[in-house]
């Protein structure tokens, strides 16, 4: 079975486009105010600039959608999330495919919650499919 790997490039494009913006309005504050700026002004700038510049990092979260099937786990990252998630299969009880998402639960743990409402038809046919074949192939509950 395949991993799963999902771009979502109109988000790419966005976060681009603020990120430009942000560094914009960092260096025009400083070219027409240069006169009378004081250390506020200077701040208020460069936090400008540093918020722009991260937004082109993977620092404001992921850009695409990641499943990846590792030796007996899931690792997961997923749209906006900035860490990965990582479950073991013997963690899993079932897993529920809903109309806005995923949600697998765990033993003693809270369940984690893929959601599905940036997705297009096709992509989130993916993810339906994906996780279709993978708790018939692991032999996991699977709800609707």
């Amino acid at each position: 079975m395949d991993n799963l790997i999902i771009e979502h490039k109109g988000q790419a494009i966005s976060r681009k486009v603020i990120g430009g913006f942000w560094i914009i309005i960092a260096i025009g504050f400083l070219i027409f105010e240069k006169n009378s700026l004081g250390q506020k002004d200077w701040t208020r700038a460069i936090i400008f600039f540093i918020l722009g510049i991260l937004f082109f990092t993977p620092l404001m979260g992921s850009t695409k959608s990641q499943i990846e099937i590792c030796e007996g786990c899931l690792k997961i990252i997923w749209q906006n999330w900035i860490r990965t998630v990582t479950i073991p299969e013997t963690e899993i009880e079932r897993i529920i495919l809903a109309k806005d998402g995923i949600k697998i639960y765990r033993k003693d743990k809270k369940a984690v919650k893929l959601l599905l409402y940036y997705m297009g038809k096709e992509q989130k046919n993916q993810v339906y499919e994906f996780f279709t074949q993978y708790a018939k192939q692991k032999n996991f509950v699977l709800g609707k």
